[in-house]
């Protein structure tokens, strides 16, 4: 038997060895290929939702590296200040970069989404009606990888998202009681941008987060349920 198609016109008699060869070294690459895209976009969001936690460890620290309180040197609240414009130009170039990150991002996840839970809903009931014990450890075995895809996407995302609301809550953790009108106004404006949720999509339709992850679990078992009672209403 060949890995995937099988040759049903001469029963694999005909260039099976390089039938084979080209099927395993297909999936190899096929499986290489997907990971690594996946890993790539997961690795990328991971980087964007440390660079939102930076800004808000710098928010927060506001207070110690630039002053601000009473007391302090005149110019200890212009610092503070100027830190805090460079905070605001940080979260502005965060969320541009998040931004063309997703509309790169957008289509290959709603394209993952679709196939892993076709896939996993076909995985799931082939090993639930298959009578080849082969092919149900197949299945079984298989079924671990379309989950762990969507949800590498969803945590990463989720992830981004959680970090950005973080930012609004730094902001106003810092020093703005004590500090002067224009330190005010530059921090109204980053809380203001900040309270925008961060919400990373999947063809610019559905939100990435781990709700949806759970939504596309349950649609799966549904699609699955869905099979079973077609298969049990023709078996009758």
């Amino acid at each position: 038997r060949l890995p995937f198609a099988q040759h049903l016109w001469d029963d694999n008699g005909h260039w099976y060895g390089l039938s084979y060869a080209v099927q395993c070294v297909t999936g190899l690459w096929m499986a290489e290929v997907s990971f690594g895209v996946d890993c790539l976009f997961a690795t990328v969001l991971m980087l964007a939702a440390a660079q939102l936690r930076v800004l808000a460890l710098r928010l927060v620290r506001l207070k110690v590296d630039a002053g601000g309180a009473p007391g302090d040197q005149p110019g200890a609240t212009d610092g503070a200040y100027r830190e805090l414009c460079l905070c605001v130009e940080s979260h502005q170039e965060i969320l541009r970069f998040i931004t063309h990150l997703n509309g790169t991002m957008s289509p290959v996840a709603m394209t993952q989404f679709v196939f892993s839970v076709l896939v996993a809903c076909v995985a799931l009931f082939q090993a639930t009606y298959s009578t080849d014990i082969t092919a149900v450890i197949k299945c079984v075995s298989f079924l671990p990888i379309p989950g762990g895809q969507v949800y590498l996407y969803c945590w990463a995302a989720h992830h981004v998202t959680e970090q950005a609301e973080a930012v609004s809550t730094a902001a106003y953790c810092s020093p703005w009681v004590d500090a002067g009108p224009r330190f005010k106004r530059a921090l109204r404006i980053l809380i203001s941008r900040a309270q925008k949720p961060l919400v990373l999509t999947a063809g610019r339709l559905y939100p990435v987060n781990r709700e949806t992850f759970l939504s596309l679990v349950n649609a799966s078992y549904t699609y699955y349920a869905l099979l079973g009672q077609m298969n049990k209403r023709s078996a009758n």
